[in-house]
């Protein structure tokens, strides 16, 4: 297990690495998430915009919509979002030589009742992100009753998966998220998000980092 302060507000971060990949987490500041939900929201509310920043075309979600995040509200927060980066870089700094953050491609997930994100990783980068803000009024109850109904619980879940399952070793991770959790990650780690059945949206957004000397 590793500690390490994440974020200017000295959000401790726990992270639990017996083998494999890390995980970072922590939880984004309010004003960023209303900063992205509003650009988001502006957006979609924009006849052209909403053409020309929709490439769900080219991501592999089957979801409602996939729209790249402004540039101006993006370099806002970028860095915020470096600062991130590199606590998480110098987790590994035994095997990490590259430390130049380069932001790749960023964009919004919109998703409702019945959409998906099968299983899949980004490429042409060397860290992904995935951070959360909007969920569905209800996903709380729902996720109540799928914990008296099922034996596997899912609904609107990111599940992270590493190497092959066997006898004392799995290979998933599965997390509900809630609004203001972010997550970093290697590149290559396949991820997936479940469908659910409360109306509404459940929004997020993703971006790719590349790291150079």
């Amino acid at each position: 297990m590793s500690e390490f302060y994440i974020n200017p507000d000295h959000y401790k971060i726990q992270i639990h690495r017996p083998f494999g990949p890390y995980i970072g987490q922590c939880r984004l500041p309010q004003q960023l998430i209303d900063d992205f939900n509003k650009d988001c929201e502006s957006i979609m509310d924009d006849r052209v915009k909403k053409k020309t920043h929709d490439h769900s075309k080219t991501l592999v979600g089957n979801v409602k919509q996939e729209l790249t995040i402004s540039g101006d509200v993006f370099s806002k927060w970028a860095p915020y979002f470096a600062k991130l980066i590199s606590s998480y870089v110098s987790a590994h700094a035994e095997t990490i030589t590259k430390k130049n953050i380069n932001f790749a491609a960023s964009w919004y997930v919109r998703t409702f009742n019945g959409d998906f994100n099968p299983a899949h990783y980004h490429t042409d980068c060397h860290l992904s992100c995935a951070g959360y803000l909007k969920l569905p009024e209800g996903m709380h109850e729902e996720w109540k009753k799928e914990e008296t109904e099922t034996h596997y619980s899912s609904a609107g879940s990111i599940e992270m998966q590493y190497g092959q399952f066997q006898l004392f070793s799995v290979n998933a991770v599965k997390m509900r998220p809630q609004v203001g959790d972010y997550y970093i990650f290697p590149w290559w780690m396949y991820h997936m998000v479940y469908p659910f059945r409360t109306k509404g949206e459940r929004r997020s957004f993703a971006f790719n980092v590349r790291l150079q000397k």
